[in-house]
């Protein structure tokens, strides 16, 4: 089969972007490769007792597969330029946030619903910090 588009990986870039692409322009034929396991064949062999580090399997299942590193993690998502990236020096800060924020609409929509948006910004937590000399960084989570 022939597709306009070809994307590898379908970790959160690979599926945002394919998704996009469906969106944006659905007469493509957008193909996705991942060579990592589906979810429910990814489960690493550490198991604190057995095998306690890492056996460097083939295709890591924490690592590889669909939704990258990110399948498995708590559904924390960081709305803000000040760490993780630094996509705010090509396109500018406040439309890095409005990519986010679109990225976390999308999020939503398909399963993050329910879940409460929480800052670190104006809080008492970020008071005691600064009282203690500790710079908490703000961020929409």
């Amino acid at each position: 089969m022939r597709y306009d588009v070809i994307i590898i990986g379908a970790g959160p870039g690979g599926i945002f972007s394919a998704y996009e692409l469906t969106k944006q322009a659905p007469d493509l034929k957008v193909a996705v490769f991942e060579a990592g396991h589906e979810l429910k064949r990814r489960k690493c062999p550490i198991d604190g007792t057995k095998t306690k580090s890492c056996v460097g399997c083939d295709s890591c299942s924490i690592m590889s597969g669909f939704g990258g590193a990110g399948a498995f993690s708590d559904g924390k998502y960081n709305i803000t330029n000040d760490f993780g990236g630094s996509l705010y020096e090509y396109i500018g800060k406040n439309e890095a946030i409005d990519l986010m924020k679109y990225v976390d609409d999308i999020n939503m929509e398909y399963g993050g619903e329910g879940t409460k948006l929480y800052s670190t910004a104006g809080t008492r937590f970020k008071t005691v910090c600064l009282q203690n000399r500790l710079h908490l960084l703000d961020a929409s989570v």
